[in-house]
């Protein structure tokens, strides 16, 4: 089975989107301080065998890659929102972007690669598309997790479209608080995005509630695995 260190070379020498759109997305191998990771955002929480994988939507724009050299704004609001969610599913982590190895999470995104322009700069449908079906349905099947979480439109759509799930709501404003399992040992859920503009689309009370669903599940799920 592919590794991880397999997987971030993967991302590292991918370039179906950047050929198609190269004036607006680049794989971030093209600077020399590029991580050896599959996920910039899993140098944060990166573990190799997660109860829980969550998919976000992208870790941002080009400048901001340059700005913070490979890592997280380490003031970032959106991660301190999902820290304190966390915790509401009872996982305890570290403080981003400082590396917590023992936290069981993996963190990704529905696209690998750095946007030109903005941090607002729209995702592509195609780039979800093909980085959801050549990085992310491998690392599912490598990491294994109890819980898939597809946060926000873009992670929802990724999800979907690596897991092939069918029967499921397209739309995460009808899909969010939901779980469906995909198997005996994986559910699946769907969460709106923790960012300023999620929580105005979701308020943190509901989201405060899904995570507690989630966490509710792991502990069911670990203690059958016991």
């Amino acid at each position: 089975m592919e590794g991880l260190e397999v997987l971030a070379e993967r991302r590292k020498t991918c370039d179906i989107c950047c050929r198609l759109d190269s004036s607006s997305i680049c794989n971030g191998s093209s600077f020399d301080f590029d991580p050896p990771v599959v996920s910039y955002w899993s140098q944060w929480l990166g573990h190799s065998r997660p109860k829980l994988l969550i998919v976000g939507q992208d870790f941002g724009s080009i400048q901001y890659f340059l700005d913070f050299r490979g890592k997280d704004d380490p003031g970032s609001p959106t991660n301190e929102n999902l820290r304190k969610l966390l915790q509401e599913a009872g996982i305890d982590v570290g403080a981003p972007p400082i590396s917590d190895p023992n936290a069981p999470v993996f963190l990704t995104n529905s696209i690998l690669c750095l946007k030109h322009g903005s941090m607002a700069a729209p995702i592509r449908t195609r780039w979800v598309r093909n980085c959801s079906s050549v990085h992310l349905r491998p690392l599912i099947e490598l990491l294994r997790p109890l819980v898939t979480v597809g946060m926000g439109t873009n992670g929802w759509t990724a999800v979907r479209n690596a897991l092939k799930l069918s029967g499921v709501p397209e739309r995460i404003g009808e899909a969010a608080g939901k779980m469906w399992p995909t198997s005996p040992d994986h559910v699946v859920f769907a969460v709106g995005h923790c960012s300023g503009l999620g929580l105005v689309n979701r308020s943190w009370d509901k989201q405060v509630r899904d995570w507690k669903q989630i966490g509710e599940v792991l502990a069911t799920k670990a203690r059958g695995a016991e």
